[in-house]
């Protein structure tokens, strides 16, 4: 029952709640298309790329995995500042805004006042609030970024299985066919322009030609004599 309880939670999932030491409650929003590279600017600009090397086992327990993400993530956020504080905030929203189509003068003030907060409080967070919201968010996100991860590894043996890495290099190959072959027609045109027998027996069939042309003139001068 509890695991069906947990599927439940993942396909309908309540926002989870953190508070600040500042004392702004914010709402955890779920990973999407644009959070999600954001997140990959992260990984990509800071240390990420090096511990990808060392090793991001996406077939580990979930525990594992998680622990794993959680330290790249924190480990790369030295060298990519405005990313990480930018997939943050995107990650986050005030608790406690009044939604809706149609909303009051007083409601649109008062968003706009949490708001404002918000972006004061997230612009430089403390810490402590920092650590907290990248591992309350990593522990979200988790499940489905390992699921991604076995779906782009399986995506990348069949790729590799089916030869279609190495097609960019058969058209490689078959220019250097097309030009060792385009170049031996040239080297049989260029050996009758040596200077040996083939150029002296050219000359010798151009002034056969010519006597023969000579030697029927008197013929014909007879004949009509």
């Amino acid at each position: 029952m509890a695991d069906d309880d947990s599927e439940l939670d993942r396909l309908d999932p309540q926002p989870a709640t953190l508070k600040l030491s500042t004392g702004l409650q914010v709402d955890l929003v779920r990973l999407r298309t644009r959070q999600f590279f954001r997140l990959l600017r992260v990984l990509t600009h800071g240390a990420g790329p090096a511990m990808m090397r060392a090793g991001l086992d996406f077939k580990a327990g979930a525990e594992q995995f998680t622990a794993q993400l959680l330290t790249l993530v924190v480990m790369s956020i030295p060298d990519a500042e405005q990313e990480a504080v930018a997939f943050l905030q995107s990650m986050l929203k005030p608790s406690g805004l009044a939604e809706g189509r149609k909303l009051t003068k007083q409601q649109d003030e008062d968003n706009e006042a949490l708001w404002e907060r918000f972006n004061t409080d997230l612009f430089n967070p403390e810490l402590e609030d920092l650590i907290d919201l990248i591992e309350a968010i990593v522990r979200q996100e988790a499940p489905e970024l390992q699921a991604l991860g076995k779906r782009l590894q399986q995506m990348m043996k069949m790729f590799q299985a089916t030869g279609q890495d190495k097609e960019e290099a058969e058209p490689e190959a078959s220019q250097q066919d097309l030009a060792s072959s385009g170049s031996s027609p040239a080297r049989s045109t260029s050996s009758p322009a040596s200077t040996d027998g083939e150029t002296s027996a050219s000359s010798t069939s151009r002034s056969a030609g010519s006597g023969r042309s000579s030697r029927r003139s008197p013929a014909a001068a007879s004949a009509t004599g």
